[in-house]
């Protein structure tokens, strides 16, 4: 079974992981791909532009897929790669977010949707500087509303503009189809999540007292029950990897040219 080199660790035996873009275009994809969180979706296709045999098409390609799991790249600045893979065990199923990297010898959780949920990993800003960051001729999902989109199952933050939010969802999902009278009210029902309450962000300095010559981290933390990134993101990286990494889920940086797209 084939497996990016990036997330070897995280693969398990006799299960490939395979990029599954071209899924994107199916008419049910959506109300499916949020259905772990929202799942009255499901039952209103017709507000995505689809219809109940959409749903069921989508659904069996997208969560029976148990041998070779279907996963979508976000490709990031600097050479970080997103991936929100569905892991399809037959008794453990869930979506998982993750940060990967070729330098890494490991990969970093920001989230998991499944039975024993983790998150959010990502914070409003991080999740529109990565939206609008596809750097230049990366291969994988690069369209600014489909990333978008892919990432909000991942996302929580109680420092929120819920206006620009609700706008700048409500243009994503009529561009995949949702119909225009509907997308703004399908776009306050993503931002109530299912799994979390709406946390905190924060970045910490280092104590004036504590005599440490260890650089305070540029990762925020974040201060909900359930999230990975209480602690710093990608432990074990080094801190020239920590800055990257930051300026990577800021959307880049002034030596990492990024295009929005």
């Amino acid at each position: 079974m084939e497996v990016p080199t990036s997330l070897a660790g995280y693969a398990m035996p006799g299960h490939g992981i395979a990029p599954a873009e071209h899924l994107l275009g199916l008419p049910g994809f959506w109300p499916v791909f949020y259905a772990p969180v929202w799942d009255e979706f499901v039952a209103e296709p017709e507000a995505f532009g689809a219809d109940s045999a959409d749903v069921d098409e989508a659904a069996s390609v997208l969560y029976e897929a148990e041998e070779v799991w279907p996963a979508f790249r976000i490709p990031m600045a600097g050479g970080h790669v997103l991936w929100i893979v569905h892991r399809n065990f037959p008794d453990d199923s869930g979506t998982d977010y993750l940060i990967a990297h070729p330098d890494w010898d490991r990969h970093a959780y920001l989230a998991s949707i499944d039975g024993h949920f983790s998150g959010p990993g990502l914070s409003w800003p991080e999740l529109v500087a990565v939206a609008e960051s596809a750097p230049a001729g990366a291969e994988g999902v690069v369209d600014p509303g489909l990333r978008l989109l892919l990432l909000l199952p991942a996302f929580g933050d109680a420092d929120l503009p819920e206006r620009e939010a609700v706008a700048r969802i409500a243009g994503a999902l009529e561009a995949v189809g949702a119909a225009a009278e509907a997308a703004p009210g399908l776009a306050e029902r993503l931002l109530d999540h299912g799994f979390w309450e709406a946390p905190s962000w924060s970045v910490r300095g280092g104590s004036p007292l504590s005599g440490s010559a260890v650089l305070p981290s540029p990762l925020a933390l974040c201060d909900g029950e359930y999230s990975p990134r209480t602690v710093r993101l990608g432990l074990g990286i080094t801190a020239e990897q920590e800055r990257a990494l930051a300026d990577a889920l800021a959307g880049g940086s002034r030596d990492q040219p990024v295009t929005a797209r």
